[in-house]
């Protein structure tokens, strides 16, 4: 018997906007979850800021939302090294999801052997080979990721890779995204065996919308991205040949 891959969603306690545009996100899609209460960076005691700093000195401007979101994933790290699942699916909760989600994670059948993570998000560009085809989604390809990237919005994870996250010392912590998908500045991203799934099934509130986004990020504040990031974004809603290129969303 096949075996779906579990969906762990990260969302705050007063986040009950973003849970329910999820909730219809994910029903949409036929994919059930369990809801990991995030820790609220902005939350917490300047001590225990100041603590998490001191243990995690690598990155040297941690602000409260990015210690928020790390012990976050943290947590959904911990499930799934728990679990006895072989993966689970983690997500963040400003995104937006193809109803073709619930079929990829009906089965972990297509995911590369040796794959630790494998991202389902759109957002920066990426070096990528050696694609293969997903069977139960024909038009969509699962490549090896032979560059790093940011955003930690949507990807899955070994429970192996779970347990080392687990493990690590505190030392080598950074911000979520750049500690799984950084290798050039993480020493834990590169131990990692990397993939992304292009066309890519979800893409951030923040990267479809851009300024009008009705979900603002909760680690920063908005700011202004000007004309050419805009622009830039636009493909994401397009297939790209893949070089060099945004990794695109397709619904």
């Amino acid at each position: 018997m096949r075996q779906a891959l579990k969906a762990y969603l990260i969302n705050l306690d007063r986040s009950a906007d973003r849970l329910a545009h999820m909730q219809a996100a994910f029903a949409g899609a036929g994919v059930t979850f369990r809801r990991v209460a995030a820790v609220d960076g902005a939350a917490l005691e300047a001590a225990s800021l100041e603590a998490f700093r001191q243990e995690a000195p690598r990155h040297t401007d941690w602000r409260p939302g990015e210690i928020g979101c790390f012990l976050s994933h943290l947590d959904a790290w911990r499930h799934i090294a728990n679990n006895p699942d072989s993966f689970g699916a983690i997500f963040e909760d400003d995104i937006h999801v193809s109803p073709e989600l619930g079929r990829l994670l009906a089965s972990a059948d297509w995911i590369p052997p040796d794959a630790d993570l494998v991202r389902l998000e759109a957002n920066r560009p990426m070096r990528l080979s050696d694609g293969r085809t997903i069977p139960s989604l024909a038009h969509r390809k699962v490549y090896r990721a032979l560059s790093g990237t940011s955003g930690t919005a949507a990807y899955i994870l070994a429970r192996e890779a779970a347990a080392r996250l687990c493990d690590a010392a505190s030392e080598l912590r950074m911000p979520a995204d750049l500690f799984l998908f950084k290798p050039k500045v993480s020493p834990m991203a590169r131990q990692l065996s990397r993939y992304q799934i292009v066309p890519a099934l979800c893409v951030q509130e923040g990267i479809m919308q851009g300024d009008t986004a009705a979900l603002e990020s909760l680690i920063k504040p908005r700011t202004s991205r000007g004309r050419g990031y805009r622009d830039s974004i636009h493909p994401l809603l397009r297939l790209w040949p893949i070089r060099r290129h945004a990794v695109p969303f397709r619904r």
